[in-house]
């Protein structure tokens, strides 16, 4: 997962083998090294039960939650250019699977032809 801040923007991007692992296990964690040494930790979770996405913690410390059906229903129709938005507080944030990477998959499934061979 790449997380990027940009003013009052965050984007959360995915890769295929995230977005898999999301969708299996309902949740996906990343920790990356603070600059005082200190590590920031990112959650994203899927929750059959939420009607509207959510957000709570911090920036070193941040937890998105999404609405499991409506996220996946999103992902299905990958590969897409938009991202799954919602507005927390001030900051609009950005759930986006890469699209190169969707693309990749996608040629690589479609290539094994009917033997199953790639």
């Amino acid at each position: 997962m790449k997380l990027q801040l940009d003013g009052h923007h965050l984007r959360l991007r995915l890769d295929e083998a995230e977005l898999t692992q999301l969708a299996t296990d309902g949740q996906l964690a990343e920790c990356w090294p603070g600059i005082d040494g200190d590590e920031a930790h990112c959650r994203l979770r899927l929750d059959a039960g939420a009607t509207e996405p959510a957000c709570a913690g911090n920036f070193t410390d941040l937890e998105v939650v999404l609405p499991r059906a409506g996220f996946l229903a999103f992902a299905a129709e990958r590969p897409r250019r938009d991202g799954f938005n919602f507005q927390a507080g001030t900051v609009v944030v950005s759930v986006e699977i890469d699209v190169r990477d969707s693309r990749r998959a996608k040629a690589h499934t479609l290539g094994q032809g009917d033997d199953g061979r790639g």
